[in-house]
């Protein structure tokens, strides 16, 4: 009876160590927002350099990282992912060489690579250990950590969605001005403002956070809790409404395609609901729609005409991503990081890609560093088709920014990078396998 105290005690103590570490809001965990904060005191306080505060917060992530041992380098997709970071790292050395000042890889690096570290993020987020000799299972949900994670990123979003919206209404001129001094808009005034919501973070990012926090809402959706579920769907429409709102044409595609993919994980996936309300909804959708044109059809036609100029805008923009690549650096390790994006406007003979961030990274990275991008994404893929259930929206959030990145500049983007990664590593790590602790 002692010997049995003695062993099953100190498992006690470890499952009680390990719910209290769960119960810690990290750094990583509520990284957006204080980013979020930051960006949204901007608009009062242009002393406020969120850019520059993030990027010590993202540093803040690395100790955290540091300090809980969660840098894993043991399976080859952190060796891969490793490598990787290590190759853009040293890109500074061919950029130099090609013309540019060091100032425009920093400037690239904190907010296109520096977030990278959230894939260590996601790849240590694992839950359900149990002591399988005390046959003590310690109270953790699966999804705890991960859950703790979308919820903040959903908070975050909701703010500036909700902030977006309330400014797009009343338009207050230091809203204008702030507009016209970040270059939101090309005219400082309220009818410009009003053709797209771009919040306090422009339209671009706030189009694809909006949808991958619809993508975040569905874990809650398919929570047993009211509660949680209630939550869920209050994200999942404001963020369809703010992706809307933000007038971007690949954002509203998207959009679409996670509610699709929504109803196809509800009614056939995870089977939550009988198939016959399927029907039901489509009706309800044909209704809200016949509504909407009956009130608002110029609104209807402004989203019709936007979304069936995606193919023009595609078009508009091969002519720039060939000159760009036919005036590489070097074909096979690139430019050099930051060399094709924004911080390089006005060098003498830099090919900016203001639009179309997949080219951007083929044009920086060169066919070595695209190669292991594009390698990191078929092996994240492989795995997370096999267990959609269990990373469904993480496959979602990785293929929609990947979609948005052929005519945006997504993952250039010190507020969109981070979720990616996120989602990244999370389709990596052991979450849903059991632990047991020796």
């Amino acid at each position: 009876m002692l010997a049995c105290n003695e062993h099953v005690l100190p498992s006690m103590v470890l499952c009680m160590e390990q719910k209290n570490d769960h119960n810690r809001i990290r750094i990583s965990l509520i990284y957006y927002i204080p980013v979020v904060i930051l960006y949204f005191l901007n608009m009062f306080i242009p002393a406020v350099r969120p850019g520059v505060l993030a990027t010590v917060i993202l540093m803040a992530v690395c100790v955290e990282l540091i300090v809980r041992k969660q840098f894993r380098f043991g399976d080859f997709e952190d060796r891969l992912m490793a490598a990787y970071f290590l190759y853009n790292a040293l890109s500074v050395i061919w950029l130099v060489r090609g013309g540019f000042p060091v100032s425009v890889f920093v400037q690239e690096f904190v907010v296109s690579l520096l977030p990278v570290v959230f894939y260590y993020v996601g790849r240590s987020a694992v839950h359900d250990r149990e002591d399988f000799n005390a046959g003590i299972k310690c109270d953790t949900d699966i999804r705890n950590e991960i859950n703790v994670y979308y919820r903040y990123f959903i908070y975050a979003v909701l703010f500036v969605g909700i902030t977006g919206i309330l400014l797009q209404i009343v338009m207050p001129q230091f809203y204008i001005d702030y507009s016209y001094r970040l270059s939101f808009v090309s005219k400082a005034d309220a009818t410009t403002c009003r053709v797209r919501m771009n919040s306090f973070v422009g339209s671009t990012v706030l189009g694809f956070v909006s949808v991958a926090a619809m993508l975040a809402s569905i874990p809650f959706i398919m929570c047993k809790g009211k509660k949680q579920r209630i939550f869920g769907i209050v994200s999942m429409l404001i963020n369809l409404t703010v992706a809307f709102m933000s007038n971007q044409r690949s954002a509203m595609v998207v959009a679409i395609l996670v509610v699709l993919y929504f109803n196809y994980l509800i009614f056939f996936v995870y089977k939550t609901l009988d198939r016959k309300y399927f029907v039901f909804e489509l009706g309800a959708v044909v209704i809200a729609f016949i509504a909407l044109c009956v009130v608002d059809m110029d609104a209807v036609m402004k989203i019709y005409y936007r979304l069936v100029s995606l193919p023009d805008a595609v078009g508009e923009r091969s002519e720039q991503w060939i000159a760009a690549v036919n005036n590489m650096y070097s074909t096979w390790l690139g430019n050099g990081l930051g060399a094709n994006g924004h911080r390089a406007l006005g060098i003498e003979d830099a090919h900016v890609i203001a639009d179309g961030g997949l080219v951007k990274m083929y044009c920086e990275q060169g066919v070595f560093g695209f190669s292991m991008f594009i390698y990191i994404l078929i092996l994240t893929f492989r795995k997370g088709i096999k267990n959609v259930k269990e990373y469904c929206v993480e496959l979602g959030i990785i293929f929609v920014a990947l979609l948005q990145s052929v005519g945006s500049n997504i993952l250039a983007f010190q507020l969109a990078t981070p979720v990616f990664w996120y989602a990244v590593g999370r389709v990596h790590s052991s979450g849903g396998e059991k632990e047991t602790e020796s």
